[in-house]
Protein backbone atom coordinates (compact mmCIF):
# COMPACT_ATOMS: atom_id res chain seq x y z
CA UNK A 1 0.00 0.00 0.00
CA UNK A 2 3.30 2.62 0.65
CA UNK A 3 4.45 1.90 -3.01
CA UNK A 4 0.83 2.84 -4.16
CA UNK A 5 0.42 5.91 -2.86
CA UNK A 6 4.19 7.29 -3.50
CA UNK A 7 3.52 6.68 -7.43
CA UNK A 8 0.71 8.21 -7.25
CA UNK A 9 2.13 11.16 -5.23
CA UNK A 10 4.83 11.35 -8.23
CA UNK A 11 2.02 10.87 -10.65
CA UNK A 12 0.18 13.66 -9.72
CA UNK A 13 3.30 16.21 -9.74
CA UNK A 14 3.90 15.04 -13.49
CA UNK A 15 0.20 15.96 -14.12
CA UNK A 16 0.45 18.95 -12.51
CA UNK A 17 4.14 19.69 -14.33
CA UNK A 18 2.35 19.11 -17.81
CA UNK A 19 -1.06 21.15 -17.12
CA UNK A 20 0.44 24.22 -14.90
CA UNK A 21 2.02 25.45 -18.98
CA UNK A 22 -1.59 24.90 -20.47
CA UNK A 23 -3.27 26.59 -17.77
CA UNK A 24 -1.02 29.86 -17.56
CA UNK A 25 -1.41 30.49 -21.31
CA UNK A 26 -5.34 29.81 -20.82
CA UNK A 27 -5.08 32.26 -17.96
CA UNK A 28 -2.87 34.73 -20.15
CA UNK A 29 -5.15 34.76 -23.18
CA UNK A 30 -8.12 35.38 -20.64
CA UNK A 31 -6.38 38.35 -19.48
CA UNK A 32 -5.68 39.74 -22.72
CA UNK A 33 -9.62 39.57 -24.00
CA UNK A 34 -10.56 41.45 -21.03
CA UNK A 35 -7.62 43.97 -21.16
CA UNK A 36 -8.77 44.64 -25.27
CA UNK A 37 -12.68 44.19 -24.10
CA UNK A 38 -11.68 46.61 -21.55
CA UNK A 39 -10.01 49.26 -23.89
CA UNK A 40 -12.37 49.29 -26.52
CA UNK A 41 -15.15 49.84 -24.26
CA UNK A 42 -13.39 53.22 -23.32
CA UNK A 43 -12.24 53.69 -26.64
CA UNK A 44 -16.07 54.06 -27.35
CA UNK A 45 -16.90 56.13 -24.33
CA UNK A 46 -14.20 58.42 -25.00
CA UNK A 47 -16.40 59.48 -28.37
CA UNK A 48 -19.63 59.62 -26.73
CA UNK A 49 -17.87 61.87 -24.02
CA UNK A 50 -16.89 64.26 -26.96
CA UNK A 51 -20.60 64.03 -28.83
CA UNK A 52 -22.05 64.95 -25.73
CA UNK A 53 -19.95 67.63 -25.19
CA UNK A 54 -20.74 68.94 -29.25
CA UNK A 55 -24.53 68.55 -28.76
CA UNK A 56 -25.04 70.77 -26.12
CA UNK A 57 -25.67 73.44 -28.01
CA UNK A 58 -24.97 75.25 -31.92
CA UNK A 59 -21.98 77.48 -29.72
CA UNK A 60 -20.37 73.83 -28.65
CA UNK A 61 -21.24 71.86 -32.00
CA UNK A 62 -19.01 73.90 -33.68
CA UNK A 63 -16.05 73.55 -31.25
CA UNK A 64 -14.26 71.01 -32.61
CA UNK A 65 -11.48 71.25 -30.64
CA UNK A 66 -13.44 71.11 -27.60
CA UNK A 67 -15.04 67.91 -28.50
CA UNK A 68 -11.63 66.06 -29.30
CA UNK A 69 -10.38 67.60 -26.20
CA UNK A 70 -13.92 66.10 -24.19
CA UNK A 71 -12.98 62.60 -25.71
CA UNK A 72 -9.32 62.38 -24.91
CA UNK A 73 -9.71 63.29 -21.35
CA UNK A 74 -12.37 60.56 -20.80
CA UNK A 75 -10.24 58.28 -22.24
CA UNK A 76 -6.95 59.28 -20.50
CA UNK A 77 -5.97 55.74 -19.80
CA UNK A 78 -5.96 54.40 -23.04
CA UNK A 79 -2.51 54.79 -24.44
CA UNK A 80 -2.13 56.50 -28.16
CA UNK A 81 -5.82 57.19 -28.14
CA UNK A 82 -6.82 59.77 -30.95
CA UNK A 83 -10.29 61.90 -31.36
CA UNK A 84 -11.61 63.87 -34.74
CA UNK A 85 -14.36 65.76 -34.83
CA UNK A 86 -16.64 67.16 -37.44
CA UNK A 87 -20.14 68.79 -37.51
CA UNK A 88 -22.95 68.07 -40.77
CA UNK A 89 -26.36 69.05 -41.65
CA UNK A 90 -29.41 67.12 -43.30
CA UNK A 91 -31.84 68.26 -44.99
CA UNK A 92 -34.75 65.05 -45.58
CA UNK A 93 -32.35 62.29 -44.76
CA UNK A 94 -29.34 64.17 -47.32
CA UNK A 95 -26.79 65.61 -45.99
CA UNK A 96 -26.15 69.19 -46.80
CA UNK A 97 -23.90 72.25 -46.15
CA UNK A 98 -24.90 74.05 -42.43
CA UNK A 99 -24.18 77.30 -44.15
CA UNK A 100 -26.30 78.42 -45.92
CA UNK A 101 -28.75 75.88 -44.77
CA UNK A 102 -30.43 73.62 -48.04
CA UNK A 103 -33.95 74.17 -45.91
CA UNK A 104 -35.96 75.72 -43.97
CA UNK A 105 -34.94 73.58 -40.84
CA UNK A 106 -31.87 71.77 -41.19
CA UNK A 107 -30.88 68.79 -38.42
CA UNK A 108 -27.88 69.94 -37.18
CA UNK A 109 -25.12 66.72 -35.92
CA UNK A 110 -22.10 66.32 -34.49
CA UNK A 111 -19.40 63.26 -34.67
CA UNK A 112 -16.62 62.02 -32.94
CA UNK A 113 -14.25 58.94 -34.12
CA UNK A 114 -11.49 58.06 -31.77
CA UNK A 115 -8.74 55.43 -32.26
CA UNK A 116 -6.39 53.57 -30.72
CA UNK A 117 -3.96 50.56 -30.91
CA UNK A 118 -3.61 47.87 -28.34
CA UNK A 119 -1.21 45.82 -27.94
CA UNK A 120 -1.74 42.23 -26.57
CA UNK A 121 0.85 40.24 -23.97
CA UNK A 122 1.21 37.25 -26.30
CA UNK A 123 0.56 36.71 -30.14
CA UNK A 124 -2.19 34.22 -31.10
CA UNK A 125 -3.13 32.37 -34.06
CA UNK A 126 -5.93 33.82 -35.69
CA UNK A 127 -5.95 37.58 -33.82
CA UNK A 128 -4.39 40.67 -34.81
CA UNK A 129 -1.49 41.26 -33.02
CA UNK A 130 -1.76 44.70 -32.23
CA UNK A 131 -5.43 45.08 -32.00
CA UNK A 132 -6.79 48.71 -33.62
CA UNK A 133 -9.82 49.88 -32.25
CA UNK A 134 -12.09 52.36 -33.49
CA UNK A 135 -15.76 54.11 -32.60
CA UNK A 136 -17.54 56.62 -33.65
CA UNK A 137 -20.44 58.28 -32.04
CA UNK A 138 -22.89 60.77 -33.55
CA UNK A 139 -25.53 62.91 -31.90
CA UNK A 140 -28.00 65.06 -33.15
CA UNK A 141 -27.36 69.05 -31.77
CA UNK A 142 -29.84 70.21 -29.21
Amino acid sequence: MIRRQKWHRGQSAVEMAIAAPVLVLLLLAVADFARVSYAAMEVASAARAGVQYGAQSYVTAIDLAGMQSAALTDGKDVQGLSATASDFCMCNGAVVACSPPACSEPQNFVQVTTKATFNTVLSYPGIPSPVNLSSTAVMEVQ
